[in-house]
């Protein structure tokens, strides 16, 4: 019994960890908190604070400065930009990214000077400028069309050297991936400026194999969209930014060694970095309380994360799929072995433990790691398990605990009820068939004290000897049946089986007399009590028997008709404790015991062999 009833509750504790983990996965399949998600993404970046960025990047940022003392507008300013551009190829950068897009050509002269042809010189002669252009979506043709740069740069910079600058946007509106490689209408495809750059850089092609896009010996773990974690290496400013103004007046100044101190072989980024520009987003670190005052990041800082995740190989990999479950699911079935073995504050606690427990280990793996776990569902799970096995154990299996409590708190010691609580099932509520020991006792001469005492004196006299009386059946883990006038009626053996339960009757009757002396000297009788008691050991039923409006927990049948019999013969043998063979034969400890006689019994025709038990 013992042991069904174990794997019935550890069944019970595996299907409930199991269930509440199913749901948590489909909520996270569902993306339905992916919002929070990312929130626990932006948590682990704060928690890790900035890194070390690589020193072969380096910006060039056209800064509020430059703003104020270039004179001309922006959109005229090629001139300004080639000569950087011829600068910085001369100083010996291998690689330059350029982030702004022109789309529109300029009069081909304004003033003496064609703009666009000096930029597109400038393009020409530095040989390793990668530009940027941008798909956007067409719903003509219900697919995704390049917007390219004037022809001209592109034919300069050579298609090779163009890649897009889309940046992925969650829907908080922060960016913290970057998809890759993305095909257009006519299932031409293009690779990120970053991944361009990176090529470049390592003057090696781009290649897609299987989860991952190789650049050289550098394998980017990407997703079937070909999409890529950030990598953040910190805030905004976070990688070193050269004013566009201060690069322009050296190269001005033909100051070549400037730029060969600055920028020889270097990946040197040219884009937006005033506050009037609109391309700046935010990321995990804008708007944080470790980061107070800082601004959004701009598009060009963004790529240079890109770049920098891919040289650092800092890559954030996730689980997969199987293994994703799998902790989701282990969770559960921890909450709940938890949950159940333990009290709901205790419950709490563990819970709680098991939660603040993976979130350290999510934010150790990520920060040391780079490994990116699931978390919000992952520990959403053990609040819900916790929630569910606590309403399960008060909705049926507390309630059945309570209903035992109820029923056999007057019956049997707290200890024993704690015993039945934790086996519910294997009690027999409705009735069974017990090998039990029965004890009946009952108060010698009790009807003359009866009649010259005041009845009140009585009562309280009953009430002090059941008190004394009961609490040592209760000690010796017996069952408190009835009281019978000044009679008791107890048994061993049940609700919980007991192989001792002779020895525990017996230990009881001789307490029970030995104690009567105290009894009767704390109540100042001047006769004092004599009991008898009978013992007799024996198969019974034991349950629940009575009506619909009273129902009691009794033990009935022959035992107990012969334990009564040998009690009203214990004062025609002038004996305190009479038991019967069947008792003697299952004692286990030793006793003085002395063989009295042996005799039919009224109404029976076999003899019963009884003996006395002295003290």
């Amino acid at each position: 019994m013992t042991g069904r009833f174990f794997l019935k509750r550890c069944l019970c504790i595996v299907l409930i960890g199991l269930a509440c983990g199913t749901i948590m996965i489909i909520v996270q399949r569902a993306n339905l908190l992916n919002g929070v998600e990312c929130m626990s993404i932006d948590f682990r970046f704060l928690r890790r604070g900035t890194i070390p960025v690589n020193d072969k990047i380096i910006i060039i940022g056209t800064d509020e400065e430059a703003l104020d003392k270039i004179e001309d507008p922006f959109i005229f300013w090629n001139p300004y930009f080639a000569a950087v551009i011829k600068a910085v190829a001369k100083g010996g950068a291998r690689v330059i990214g350029f982030d702004f897009l022109q789309t529109i050509a300029l009069k081909d002269k304004v003033g003496e000077n064609d703009l666009d042809g000096i930029m597109t010189d400038a393009i020409m002669e530095a040989e390793n400028v990668i530009m940027i252009n941008l798909l956007r979506w067409n719903n003509a043709v219900n697919a995704l069309t390049a917007v390219n740069p004037l022809p001209r740069y592109q034919y300069a910079a050579d298609p090779d050297n163009i890649g897009f600058s889309n940046l992925i946007i969650d829907r908080d509106g922060r960016i913290r991936r970057q998809m890759l490689l993305l095909s257009d209408v006519e299932d031409n495809i293009y690779a990120h400026i970053g991944l361009r750059i990176i090529a470049k850089y390592l003057n090696s092609s781009i290649d897609k194999r299987g989860n991952h896009l190789w650049v050289g010996d550098f394998a980017i773990p990407v997703t079937h969209d070909n999409e890529m974690l950030i990598n953040f290496a910190g805030p905004t400013g976070t990688f070193p930014i050269v004013s566009f103004y201060k690069a322009w007046q050296s190269a001005h100044r033909g100051d070549t060694g400037y730029f060969k101190k600055n920028f020889h072989d270097k990946i040197v980024l040219i884009g937006p970095g005033n506050i009037y520009s609109q391309d700046f987003k935010p990321t995990p670190y804008y708007r944080s309380r470790y980061y107070t005052g800082t601004r959004q990041t701009s598009g060009v800082e963004i790529m240079a994360n890109v770049i920098n995740t891919i040289l650092e190989r800092r890559f954030i990999t996730s689980l997969q799929l199987w293994q994703a479950i799998f902790i989701v699911l282990f969770l559960g079935v921890l909450t709940s072995f938890a949950s159940f073995k333990l009290s709901p504050g205790f419950g709490g606690i563990s819970s709680f433990a098991i939660a603040a427990g993976y979130v350290y280990l999510c934010v150790v793996l990520f920060c040391r790691y780079n490994l990116l776990l699931d978390l919000i569902c992952s520990v959403m799970v053990v609040p819900l398990t916790y929630t569910t096995v606590f309403s399960y154990r008060y909705t049926i299996e507390d309630k059945e605990k309570r209903r035992i409590k109820r029923i056999f708190k007057r019956y049997v010691s707290e200890e024993v009820v704690e015993e039945l609580l934790q086996y519910p099932s294997e009690i027999p509520l409705g009735g069974n068939r017990v090998q039990a020991t029965v004890l009946f006792s009952d108060i010698r001469g009790f009807t003359t004290l009866s009649e010259n005492n005041d009845p009140q004196y009585i009562v309280s006299l009953l009430n002090a000897y059941f008190s004394m009386m009961v609490d040592i059946i209760l000690k010796n883990k017996g069952t408190l049946d009835k009281y019978i006038g000044d009679g008791i009626l107890a048994f061993y053996g049940a609700p919980i089986p007991r192989e001792e339960h002779a020895d525990l009757a017996v230990n009881s009757a001789i307490e029970m007399v030995s104690n009567l002396a105290m009894l009767s000297k704390s109540l100042a009788l001047d006769t004092p009590l004599s009991i008898g008691i009978g013992i007799h050991s024996g198969e019974a039923v034991v349950g629940n028997i009575g009506s619909k409006r009273k129902m009691e927990y009794t033990i009935i049948g022959d035992t107990v008709n012969v334990a009564s019999r040998i009690e009203s013969l214990t004062k025609e043998f002038k004996a305190n404790i009479l038991i019967t063979e069947m008792t003697f034969s299952r004692l286990k400890s030793r006793y003085h015991i002395i063989p009295e006689k042996e005799i039919v019994l009224r109404g029976k025709t076999k003899p019963v062999m009884l003996y006395r038990v002295e003290i």
